[in-house]
């Protein structure tokens, strides 16, 4: 069997503090691989507490033969750049490349690499969410593969791991979900005002087809506190979990895909009671087809300070069509209060959805993308509480439409929005895969983009994805991938500092 070699794994984040419309590469930070700490188990899953794993920025090289130099003392200023620095050019230009205090705004305060249990292993994270006090959670999916040394390989079920980190990024425990034989994969994960986390996921059924689990997580140990099982009208359904999200009156609120005869899927917004799980209510959303058979999505959702549900869904038109739709609701649900959907452009209107979000004055956020074989093109609009169209950016805001970038993730918080996404850079013929993520304000004024690169022992960086944004309570943006070279994968997760720190 191959083992992780931790030491092997690396990542380089190129930082860059500048307009949206630019990715001009900025100073390089390195940081460690953490230890990989759960193991396969039947359910009731299994809880590890890892010893903390190293993470955040190394610093410089020493070495232990006398040069005859003696650097200088570690400070900002001094020309060096020294551990928890971004920058140092020896000045104290306000106007310069490099902040006063060494620090770009929205940088990376510290991030985590985390392979699997093997070389050969799949991993990488889906969703990110955090406390009020700053625990990060997040959620991914897992698959041990074990290759022997006549390399046939043993390949494990599908899994799903949650994660739990301190503060200052260095893990708490980690809880791995499986069951042998059948596939548990990882839809969504969020945290309540409490600070207790919520896992939304999709388990293989026994019957044919897979169910909607919600899991209630303690955020002390991991353990599962109860489960509640979405019961859908077709035994042996494809049903998926999409997403989930809290609410500031002591309820969560998951969103699933839903089988509701042969090929006809509608989108389910369940809110349920955090004391036990117990349903509160229930929507389904059909799209405009007059009750044909379709194949409507869920999507993202997010929860306003009164109890507002927005949901982000594809609503099944026609063979040609399948447009982004949002879809808010009533904190009682019932009847949507209203709906939204993209003006067709005389292009293709298969809108994916990306991500949703309600600020404190409930004004709405929807990010949505369009992928064809020839470019992808993404938007973020803003609607009032309701549902007037304030404004609607374009991709070309952030990156141009002739660059290949996608979007994966919207958050929002005190500062504004948080995008993260990945594009693929090119260098002469060569080109592989990168992360970015950019801070705009409430009214989408830009305030910052950098990118994230991976780093490996090849000529060529290993792909680094940004799959999942969210901002948290404190302001920092956090954001969870998979750093990927080759055969060899690891899961990813960063937080970054918030506009102004």
């Amino acid at each position: 069997m191959r083992t992780a070699a931790l030491s092997k794994l690396a990542v380089t984040i190129s930082l860059v503090a500048v307009p949206l419309a630019c990715a001009d590469d900025g100073s390089a930070q390195t940081v460690g691989v953490a230890d990989e700490g759960t193991s396969t188990t039947d359910l009731p899953p299994t809880t590890t507490t890892a010893e903390p794993t190293t993470t955040g920025t190394s610093g410089s090289s020493t070495s232990t033969e006398d040069t005859g130099f003696v650097p200088p003392r570690p400070a900002c200023g001094n020309g060096f750049v020294e551990p928890g620095e971004d920058c140092d050019d020896g000045n104290r230009d306000e106007l310069d490349a490099c902040p006063n205090d060494c620090v770009f705004a929205c940088s990376i305060e510290w991030d985590l690499v985390r392979s699997g249990p093997t070389l050969d292993s799949t991993i990488y994270g889906v969703s990110v969410a955090a406390d009020e006090v700053g625990n990060v959670y997040a959620l991914a999916y897992q698959r041990e593969i074990d290759v022997d040394p006549k390399g046939v390989a043993t390949i494990g079920d599908d899994t799903t791991v949650v994660l739990a980190l301190d503060p200052s990024g260095r893990e708490r425990w980690s809880t791995l979900v499986g069951t042998r034989g059948l596939a548990i994969d990882p839809g969504a994960i969020a945290v309540d005002g409490d600070g207790v986390p919520y896992v939304a996921l999709t388990r293989e059924s026994e019957m044919g087809g897979s169910d909607v689990q919600v899991l209630q997580i303690s955020p002390d140990d991991g353990a599962i506190s109860w489960t509640h099982d979405l019961v859908t009208p077709l035994v042996g359904g494809d049903d998926e979990a999409e997403a989930i999200a809290a609410g500031q009156d002591g309820a969560i609120v998951v969103t699933a895909r839903v089988a509701i005869a042969d090929g006809d899927y509608d989108a389910w917004t369940r809110k349920l009671d955090t004391i036990d799980g117990t349903e509160l209510w229930t929507t389904t959303f059909t799209g405009p087809d007059a009750g044909a058979i379709s194949t409507d999505n869920a999507g993202p959702v997010a929860v306003g300070a009164d109890g507002t549900v927005a949901v982000l869904v594809q609503a099944y038109v026609d063979f040609s069509a399948a447009p982004a739709t949002l879809v808010v609701y009533g904190a009682s649900g019932g009847e949507p209060l209203w709906t939204w959907t993209p003006v067709d452009d005389g292009a293709s209107q298969e809108l994916a959805p990306i991500g949703v979000a309600v600020d404190a004055d409930g004004n709405v956020y929807a990010a949505y993308q369009r992928v064809t074989p020839s470019n992808v093109r993404f938007w973020v609009v803003k609607l009032d509480a309701a549902g007037n169209e304030l404004w609607v950016l374009g991709d070309e805001h952030f990156v141009g439409r002739d660059l290949d970038w996608s979007l994966s993730g919207l958050g929002e918080g005190a500062n504004g929005l948080a995008l993260v996404g990945n594009y693929n850079a090119v260098d002469g013929g060569d080109s592989w895969v990168e992360g970015w993520i950019a801070q705009t304000d409430h009214e989408a004024v830009p305030l910052c983009l950098f990118t994230a690169q991976g780093e490996g022992g090849r000529i060529l960086p290993p792909g680094l994805f940004s799959n999942d944004g969210t901002v948290a309570p404190s302001g920092k943006v956090l954001v969870v991938g998979q750093w990927i070279d080759q055969d060899e994968q690891a899961l990813w997760l960063a937080q970054l500092r918030a506009f102004g720190r």
